[in-house]
């Protein structure tokens, strides 16, 4: 539902159509009607079946075979009428990609409360936990688990078309993952290594970035890349700052306070203030990226208290 927040009430409701789901499980019924078996008794578990198996199977082989795969897809159907579990709105706020815990994904438009896609993988859950959209939102970009072949993948599609565009292979561990507007480049970080790794889906070509001593990823961490994919931040307990062409951590910022949430302000990838939450306080503060650290690990300098690294609370007046 979309809320109108000057008048307090529903501007606009969005729903999915499944018209194509429900018309595939018809057609496996309709394969199944034609196949008469010879007996119904003395079902097999499920196992692999090959092409040359298939010609040579029984009509009863046949029949138990198309009932599994009917039974699957009503299970998948099911799914459709799940509640919404998360969702992902475009930085230019006309894109929404709903979760539901299931096999699918929903793409809507929120100008004409249209439903665009629904994203599909009988093999592996999508969910929106470690998920990025981009800006313009033509492009996703999620970690999923493929069961039958029991690999996990970093997978990015294409909103527009409702298709998967590339697929990065085996890549366990993923705990926070950030794209730019473009789909050009994709940054993740790996839980347990410790590392960041940059990902070029279309030239084919991804690099691994060591982290410091202190990093440690896994949990609620927060990614974003900044200078057209040159730069990333990363919230994993310390706020970081790295360059992704040089390879390496420009700056780490270890504020006396726990950084609880963070925000790139802008969201167009080129802004270089950032909005965080600390644990102390409720007051928000901006950061900015004042100046460039040049290989190894910046420390912060002595500066009054109330203007570290040029940061300005939300709750005061002012230009910032």
């Amino acid at each position: 539902m979309v809320w109108d927040l000057e008048s307090g009430y529903i501007k606009g409701r969005m729903k999915a159509s499944h018209t194509e789901s429900l018309l595939s499980s018809s057609t496996v019924r309709d394969r199944q009607s034609q196949i008469q078996p010879k007996e119904t008794t003395g079902l097999f578990p499920l196992a692999v079946v090959m092409p040359w198996d298939r010609r040579t199977d029984s009509q009863s082989a046949k029949w138990r075979r198309l009932e599994r795969e009917a039974e699957e897809q009503r299970k998948l159907d099911r799914e459709k009428y799940n509640s919404v579990d998360q969702y992902l709105l475009s930085g230019d706020q006309q894109v929404v990609v709903c979760s539901y815990f299931s096999h699918h994904l929903n793409v809507f438009s929120v100008g004409s409360q249209d439903h665009l896609h629904t994203l599909e993988d009988r093999t592996s859950l999508l969910i929106l936990h470690t998920a990025a959209l981009t800006h313009p939102g033509g492009h996703l970009v999620l970690a999923n688990y493929c069961q039958a072949q029991r690999t996990p993948y970093l997978t990015l599609w294409d909103l527009q078309k409702g298709t998967v565009r590339k697929r990065l292979k085996n890549e366990p561990g993923v705990c926070c993952v950030a794209i730019t507007d473009d789909a050009s480049r994709v940054a993740f970080g790996v839980s347990g290594c410790n590392k960041l790794k940059v990902w070029d889906p279309f030239r084919r070509n991804h690099k691994t970035i060591s982290g410091y001593a202190s990093l440690r990823l896994g949990g609620s961490n927060q990614l974003y890349i900044t200078e057209g994919g040159a730069k990333a931040i990363l919230l994993a307990g310390e706020l970081s700052l790295w360059d992704l062409e040089a390879c390496n951590v420009l700056s780490v910022l270890s504020p006396d306070a726990h950084v609880q949430c963070l925000t790139l302000l802008g969201g167009d990838g080129n802004s270089s203030a950032l909005l965080l939450g600390l644990s102390h306080s409720p007051a928000l503060i901006t950061v900015r990226l004042t100046s460039q650290s040049h290989g190894g690990v910046a420390t912060a300098t002595n500066v009054r208290d109330d203007d570290l690294f040029a940061e300005s609370s939300s709750s005061e007046d002012g230009d910032d």
